[in-house]
């Protein structure tokens, strides 16, 4: 019987965690992405290298390589027309985690303004 009691309490605790992880790990909503993201710049590392990129306010983002055009969606950040697909962000205060296809695709930070001028 004490087993059973410690048992179904340990499956409780496990499933509780889980819940907790589960919210903990959910993606940013468009509307967080927007309000982090758009006139500041990201900066950190995205597939083993160094990168930095600024989301202008009309919609077109400026990196190493030139830049482009974004759009915020309830996918996440996406880049149309380009192979890069769209990204979710998971944002704890100035801190930014990518994911694509369910995986981390980068970590790094957000700063306020364009900070590669």
């Amino acid at each position: 019987m004490t087993i059973r009691i410690a048992t179904r309490a340990a499956l409780a605790a496990a499933l509780a965690l889980g819940t907790f992880a589960t919210d903990a790990m959910a993606a940013s909503s468009a509307e967080e992405l927007r309000a982090a993201l758009v006139g500041n710049t990201f900066t950190g590392d995205m597939g083993g290298g160094g990168y930095a990129s600024y989301f202008a306010e009309d919609g077109t983002y400026e990196d190493a390589s030139g830049g482009g055009k974004y759009e915020i969606t309830d996918d996440g950040v996406c880049y149309p027309g380009t192979d890069f697909g769209c990204y979710e962000a998971q944002i704890d205060g100035n801190q930014l985690e990518w994911f694509q296809n369910g995986e981390s695709a980068g970590t790094g930070m957000i700063k306020q303004g364009n900070t590669l001028e």
